[in-house]
C-alpha cells in the first residue's frame, strides 16, 4: 500500500507573498506557536483540531480561533479564542478577521494554519499586511468538489479558491482525491497529502447499544448531516427495497437536518437517534454491524476511520476516492452511487462475514489512520516549512 503522505507540486507555482516583512525566526529549543483559524468547527474541522493537538508532542503549541457557538466541539479549549457568529455571513467574516488580527498581535505565531474556504480571507489579510510568517491551508474538501453540472458559480469558486490557496506556503489535502482535484484544476501552491486520522476509541465503549432480536439481525449505521451531500435519500430508498427481502435489517440514523431542513419520512425498521455527543459516538459505531456512507462527494470522511477504530466495517459509495479507503471484501464493500446497487448490497449482507470484516477494519485503522501517524507526518512538514522559510529570509 502506498504511503499516506505524498509531496505534490500542482500547477504554476509563483511567489505570491508580498515582500517587506521578515519571517519570525524560531530559536533552537523553543516551542513553535501555531494559530489555527476556523470559520466553523462543525463536522470534520472540529475533530481535525483534536488531531492537531497531538502536535504538542512534536515541539508545537497549537492555538485555535473558532466561532463562540462551536467552542463545545473541542475536546480541549484551553488555548481557544472565539469570535461572535450567529450565522454565516459578512458580519461573521468581519468578526473573524478582527479577532484573528488581535490574536496575531497577542500570540505572534510562528505558523498559521487556515481551515476551509472562508479562512482564505484572513490569509489574504495576512499577506496584504506584508506578513511573511509561514502559513498552511487545508480545504477539508475543496468547495468546487460537488456533483451536478459545471455551473458559472462553480467556475467562480474554483477561480477564487484556486488562486487564494496559493498565498499559503503549504496546502495540506486530507485525501488523494482532494489532491487530484487541485491538480485537475491547476490550483496554485505546493500541495501535499496527509490523510485524516482519528484518536483511539473510548475505553468504555460498549457494543450492545442496539437491540438484536435474532442472530440474523444486521444493524446498519448512518452518521452525518441530513443533506444532499451525505446521500441519506439514496440510503433510505435502498433500505426500503432491501428490507422487503431481508426484514432482519435495521437502520440507525445519527444526525439531523441542517439549515432549516426537515427529517424525511423514515421507513419501518429505522431508528433516528439525533446528534450524538463525541464522547458517546463510539457506542454507536461499536454496536453497529456496518457503517453506510452513501455520500455524493467528500474529502476524507472521518466517519470511516472512526468506524474502523471500533472494528466496524464500512459500505461506501465509489465517489471522491472513497473506494481507496476500503479494502473491498476485507474491511467493507463499495458500491456505485445508485440506490438499486446499494439495495442489492444490503440484501446480500451476512452477519458472520461482517464480523470477520470488522477484525480487518481494526487492523487497517492501526496501519493507516492513527493519530501517531498523522502527527508525525504533519509535524515533519511543518518543521520543514518553518526552517525553510527562516533560511530563505536570512
Amino acid at each position: 500500500m502506498a504511503d499516506s503522505a505524498s509531496d505534490l507540486i500542482l500547477g504554476p507555482q509563483k511567489d505570491t507573498t508580498p515582500k517587506g516583512l521578515a519571517t519570525h525566526v524560531v530559536k533552537s529549543g523553543e516551542r513553535l506557536v501555531v494559530l489555527n483559524v476556523c470559520e466553523t468547527a462543525q463536522g470534520g474541522v472540529g475533530r481535525y483540531q483534536d488531531a492537531l493537538a497531538a502536535l504538542a508532542d512534536h515541539g508545537f503549541e497549537p492555538h485555535v480561533l473558532l466561532p463562540d457557538s462551536d467552542i463545545g466541539i473541542l475536546t480541549d479549549s484551553s488555548r481557544a479564542a472565539t469570535f461572535s457568529r450567529l450565522k454565516r455571513g459578512p458580519r461573521a467574516i468581519i468578526q473573524m478577521i478582527r479577532v484573528f488580527l488581535s490574536e496575531r498581535k497577542r500570540l505572534k505565531p510562528d505558523l498559521y494554519f487556515f481551515h476551509s474556504t472562508f479562512t482564505l480571507l484572513p490569509l489574504l489579510a495576512l499577506r496584504l499586511l506584508r506578513d511573511k510568517t509561514p502559513a498552511v491551508y487545508c480545504a477539508h474538501c475543496w468547495a468546487a468538489n460537488s456533483d451536478g453540472p459545471d455551473t458559472m458559480r462553480k467556475q467562480i469558486i474554483r477561480l477564487i479558491e484556486g488562486r487564494l490557496c496559493g498565498l499559503a506556503d503549504l496546502i495540506v489535502n486530507v485525501s488523494r482525491s482532494d489532491a487530484g482535484i487541485a491538480r485537475q484544476y491547476k490550483y496554485r501552491g505546493r500541495h501535499v497529502v496527509v490523510e485524516n486520522a482519528v484518536t483511539e476509541p473510548r475505553s468504555n465503549a460498549t457494543e450492545d447499544l442496539f437491540p438484536r432480536p435474532s442472530q440474523d439481525t444486521i444493524n446498519l449505521l448512518f452518521v452525518g448531516r441530513f443533506d444532499r451531500q451525505k446521500g441519506l435519500d439514496i440510503l433510505l430508498d435502498a433500505f426500503r427495497r432491501a428490507q422487503d427481502q431481508n426484514p432482519a435489517l435495521h437502520l440507525h440514523l445519527v444526525g439531523e437536518p441542517v439549515r432549516g431542513g426537515e427529517v424525511p419520512p423514515l421507513p419501518l425498521g429505522t431508528t433516528h437517534h439525533g446528534w450524538v455527543a463525541p464522547d458517546q459516538i463510539d457506542h454507536y459505531f461499536r454496536s453497529a454491524d456496518c457503517l453506510v456512507v452513501p455520500s455524493r462527494w467528500e474529502g476524507l470522511p472521518l466517519v470511516i476511520p472512526e468506524a474502523y477504530r471500533n472494528g466496524t466495517p464500512v459500505l461506501a459509495a465509489r465517489t471522491s476516492g472513497m473506494e481507496h479507503l476500503i479494502e473491498d471484501g476485507q474491511t467493507g464493500n463499495t458500491f456505485p452511487l445508485d440506490s438499486t446497487a446499494l439495495a442489492a448490497l444490503l440484501i446480500s449482507l451476512e452477519h458472520s462475514v461482517l464480523a470477520q470484516m470488522g477484525q480487518n477494519a481494526r487492523l487497517l485503522y492501526e496501519r493507516r489512520f492513527t493519530i501517531d501517524r498523522f502527527s508525525r507526518e504533519m509535524a515533519a512538514y511543518l518543521h520543514d516549512l518553518v526552517s525553510s522559510k527562516a533560511e530563505a529570509d536570512k
